[in-house]
């Protein structure tokens, strides 16, 4: 088992979510802090670390650092993949997740409805964008990837239109700016992000947060985001399924 369970990870908090950030990409250097340098760290105080402790089920700190230590050992051993074993957890807790699948079927029916549907993306969600774009069009939705945040937006009011946008930080300023021309022109905006405390997920009317451990490689100039996209392939093929339900039953 790993250090967070996605339904654990949802529960938490604006402050709280900022100490989970933290660790997921500072774990090596956690294990060797203090609760008091955890705190100064991220910015927040020692009982919001204690507290997120305590909504992972460990009784403090010392058994929270012990648990970090253990998980780093079995991944020097090769034995831990902690965005596939999260990715798997995400799964099967949408098994008979009822809340998501009534919001699921809100978003299939926004899409079916719309003239159009409009897929925004940049970068690794801009090729996810694509795919989307292409399984709702298979499913029988007219749609498009915009995978250019510099792409002019039309004059025109889109009310009749649904903005589809991928972003895992949901904080991209070029997408978040997008985001807002298109809500301008009244489309309904239905986002995939990291998480629900973010800008985009803020502005949309429908969101899906899938929470998985914000993973980075670095490389030469920079660090890049590898955080697995698992969930959001796994609810763009849901969505699609759904369309293509709703549609043959509009056909009957």
């Amino acid at each position: 088992m790993g250090l967070f369970q996605y339904e654990q990870i949802c529960k938490l908090n604006e402050s709280e979510f900022m100490v989970y950030n933290y660790v997921s990409l500072h774990l090596q250097e956690v294990e060797a802090m203090s609760i008091r340098e955890l705190s100064v760290a991220v910015g927040v105080s020692t009982t919001t670390v204690l507290r997120f402790c305590s909504k992972f089920g460990y009784e403090g700190y010392t058994e929270f650092k012990y648990r970090i230590h253990q998980f780093l050992e079995k991944q020097e051993e090769g034995r831990y993949y902690p965005s596939i074993r999260s990715a798997v957890q995400y799964l099967q807790s949408t098994v008979d997740n009822q809340e998501l699948s009534i919001e699921i079927e809100k978003a299939a029916r926004l899409c079916v409805e719309a003239r159009q549907v409009l897929f925004l993306g940049i970068g690794t969600s801009g090729g996810l964008a694509e795919y989307g774009a292409r399984l709702f069009c298979n499913a029988g939705v007219t749609a498009f990837s915009i995978t250019d945040p510099f792409y002019p937006s039309p004059v025109r009011s889109m009310e009749d239109m649904v903005l589809f946008v991928l972003s895992v930080s949901g904080e991209t300023p070029l997408i978040v700016s997008s985001v807002d021309n298109y809500k301008k022109k009244r489309m309904k905006v239905i986002s995939l992000t990291n998480t629900d405390i973010c800008t985009i997920a803020r502005l949309s009317d429908i969101n899906f947060a899938y929470f998985m451990p914000l993973t980075y490689v670095h490389q030469t100039i920079e660090h890049m985001n590898i955080t697995t996209q698992i969930p959001v392939i796994y609810l763009l093929e849901t969505l699609s399924q759904w369309i293509n339900d709703i549609r043959e039953k509009q056909k009957r």
